[in-house]
């Protein structure tokens, strides 16, 4: 039995993890049955499969003096084996306060920050964790039980990024054999021993009346169908990622182009477009739902979802963070002026032959009114564009030239009686250069790097 035990943890590695000859693998070691029978089956098929293991431990300091036995035994079992540690510790109780999360939410984070930590210092290419057939079919459930989408019914992967999972296939009662066979010492977390939380419930009561009473097999059950689900979602993951750079757009996605899809579809093709944005965690089935519905939203609208926020321009759904700008106005004397918003303005008169272009502006100094400022827009102001028969809104020319809504922050240059230009725009009819200009002023703008403004 120990032999079919380790054929199926290589055969996962080499077939399922990508595991190769070559690779250090972080186990990550909690001191349970579960993790230290994973590191001695690790250490064991080392030289066959040409890898190296170094192992790390972390103290959530949730247990006190159990806790330290745990690390104490972590500590024994990598000294017999001769296999690196690194121990690490936090007050996880601390964190779960300051981050208002669960306990468990606080615990998984600040233990996975801990591991990836640990990769480099140790040089490891993979973590390797001891989630088994048990643990997978537990976590189904409880997706199903909270109302999962088919994502959560997939479970987990043998590979997830930087992580595996070798013994996903088999049996907790394999693992205690294993252990029972191998004479391992190991310690046992009591908290688990309580039905207190949801999964515990469910370890401890639901799945053992369901394995007694309705299907013996359920674990197994549970994995096959994960399985055939996974098979699904690569499937139509492909058809949405095609469907989602069919919509892409040179500033966002096409909302026509999306909203055309058929919802399994759009659905998917949503998630990988926020997760593009940056996405990565906290979008929830109500997220895709409300963002299905944003799509015939009006121009200008905002959607606050988790971590960021949806914007409608004209015919395309773009994701962002949302750019405060704080308003400034400051004066434009002859020579140069900072803004607050990231530009350095300079004025002078010149010589120059005419050059077109949006982002330097030539204005007739005879026409200007007074001191210059260089300021942020305001609410109600008017501009009378180069070359238009009257003044109107502001707001409404830049809607008119379908600039996006975040790309109307641009500075405005103000003489005492209206703005005379407009950065990224023109100037004003009223203050152009033409055949009666005797004295011409040039005013450049100098953007420093990674300011929200469009060129």
């Amino acid at each position: 039995m120990v032999q079919d035990f380790l054929t199926e943890i290589r055969r996962n590695l080499t077939e399922k993890c990508g595991v190769i000859p070559g690779n250090r693998l972080l186990v990550a070691l909690s001191g349970g049955a579960d993790s230290v029978a994973l590191l001695h089956a690790l250490h064991s098929l080392s030289p066959a499969l040409g890898i190296s293991v170094c192992a790390a431990h972390f103290n959530h300091m949730i247990r006190g003096e159990e806790a330290q036995r745990d690390q104490r035994l972590a500590q024994r079992l990598c000294a017999s084996l001769g296999i690196p540690l690194t121990v690490g510790a936090r007050d996880v109780p601390a964190l779960a306060r300051e981050s208002a999360t669960t306990l468990e939410t606080a615990a998984r984070a600040a233990r996975y920050e801990f591991l990836r930590r640990v990769m480099p210092q140790q040089r490891a290419d993979c973590i390797a964790v001891a989630h088994h057939m048990d643990d997978q079919a537990e976590s189904i459930m409880l997706h199903l039980i909270r109302g999962s989408g088919m994502r959560g019914l997939l479970g987990m992967c043998y590979r997830s990024g930087d992580i595996v999972r070798p013994m996903l296939s088999l049996r907790r009662a394999q693992v205690v054999e294993y252990i029972a066979q191998n004479g391992l010492e190991y310690c046992t977390d009591s908290t688990n021993l309580i039905a207190d939380g949801a999964r515990n419930r469910l370890r401890l009561d639901v799945l053992p009346y369901v394995r007694e009473h309705l299907n013996p097999r359920l674990d197994e059950s549970l994995c096959s169908m994960a399985e055939l689900l996974t098979e699904d979602e690569a499937y139509l993951s492909a058809i949405a990622r095609d469907a989602l750079d069919s919509a892409r757009l040179s500033r966002g996605y096409s909302r026509t182009t999306l909203m055309e899809l058929p919802a399994p579809i759009l659905s998917r093709a949503l998630r990988m477009a926020l997760k593009e944005a940056g996405v990565y965690a906290d979008i929830e089935r109500k997220h895709i739902d409300a963002l299905t519905r944003f799509l015939s939203a009006r121009t200008g609208a905002r959607l606050h979802i988790p971590h960021i926020i949806a914007k409608i321009d004209y015919d395309s759904i773009s994701f962002g963070a949302e750019v405060h700008h704080e308003p400034y106005c400051v004066p434009l004397p002859p020579g140069e002026a900072v803004t607050a918003g990231g530009f350095t303005v300079r004025a002078a008169l010149c010589d120059d032959p005419l050059q077109r272009s949006p982002h330097v502006a030539f204005l007739d100094a005879d026409k200007l009114n007074g001191t210059l400022c260089a300021r942020t827009r305001r609410d109600g102001d008017r501009f009378h564009p180069l070359g238009a028969s009257g003044a109107k809104k502001l707001k409404d020319v830049l809607i008119d030239k379908k600039i996006p809504r975040e790309g109307r922050c641009m500075p405005v240059i103000c003489d005492e009686d209206s703005i005379v230009y407009v950065y990224g725009l023109c100037v004003a009819e009223t203050a152009k250069v033409d055949e009666h200009t005797r004295r011409i002023l040039k005013i450049t703008f100098d953007k420093r790097p990674n300011m929200d403004y469009n060129d």
